[in-house]
């Protein structure tokens, strides 16, 4: 989620609260005394609070002195990814079940060119700089895509690592999602400018304990990470997502 642009802020220290625009503010043509008119625009606030992300491992103190003190790295380091991947998942999770940004689908739809240009005609009409836009895909969605045309059986949507002309990722933690039967998998697709669209903030850093203690008696070590973070959509405007692909 980092990795597509998304703000980041970092160390933060307490409960964070942002203005978000849920109305964008319109402009009218007046003469030249004329009373203005109300622009429109609407307000309220989004909300960023600690959530803990943990994991823990025991490993034997024989597999240390066999490995050496990179053990501890490499163990600490799939933790970390561990919990990068919760982090991951969670976001895409909240701009899924987010109601304000674009929803470019209805139903099962084919991915495809047209849709494709929908989504970034909406995020373009809301205020989003397509300048930033990123697609991001599930499995299945990365997979229909490979074998999409821009014109038919002519140029491919897919050119030279990029999927019609933007930057693209395919990650697992954007999972697949189902169709109306809720048995048959469908692929989920998000187009937007990631950092207009989203926030995510972390409290403090990686909380790393190296436990020698607790497990001594069986001469293993227990390994504790802790994280603190949090993430919500920033301008709905600028994502629009697109589901039940098939």
């Amino acid at each position: 989620i980092e990795g597509l642009g998304t703000t980041v802020i970092r160390n933060a220290t307490g409960n964070l609260k942002f203005p978000r625009v849920s109305v964008k503010a319109a402009g009218t043509g007046e003469g030249e005394v004329d009373a203005n008119a109300a622009s429109g625009m609407e307000m309220d606030e989004l909300t960023l609070s600690p959530q803990r992300v943990s994991a823990n491992t025991t490993y034997s103190k024989q597999l240390v002195l066999q490995g050496g003190a990179e053990v501890d790295s490499l163990i600490a380091g799939e933790l970390a990814a561990a919990m990068n991947a919760y982090v991951d998942d969670a976001c895409f999770d909240t701009i899924l079940a987010s109601s304000a940004i674009n929803v470019s689908t209805s139903g099962d739809t084919a991915l495809n060119a047209a849709l494709a240009f929908k989504m970034e005609a909406e995020v373009l009409a809301d205020g989003g700089n397509l300048a930033g836009g990123v697609y991001v895909m599930s499995p299945l969605a990365y997979q229909l895509s490979k074998a999409e045309a821009a014109v038919a059986s002519v140029s491919p949507l897919w050119d030279n690592g990029q999927f019609n002309g933007f930057r693209a990722v395919a990650t697992p933690y954007l999972v697949d999602g189902l169709l109306a039967d809720a048995s048959t998998p469908a692929g989920q697709m998000l187009f937007g400018n990631f950092a207009q669209g989203g926030i995510l903030a972390y409290f403090g850093g990686i909380d790393l304990l190296v436990d020698p203690y607790s497990a001594a008696g069986t001469a293993q070590i227990k390994l504790h990470v802790n994280r603190f973070f949090d993430f919500d959509v920033r301008q709905p405007g600028a994502l629009a997502k697109a589901t039940q692909l098939t």
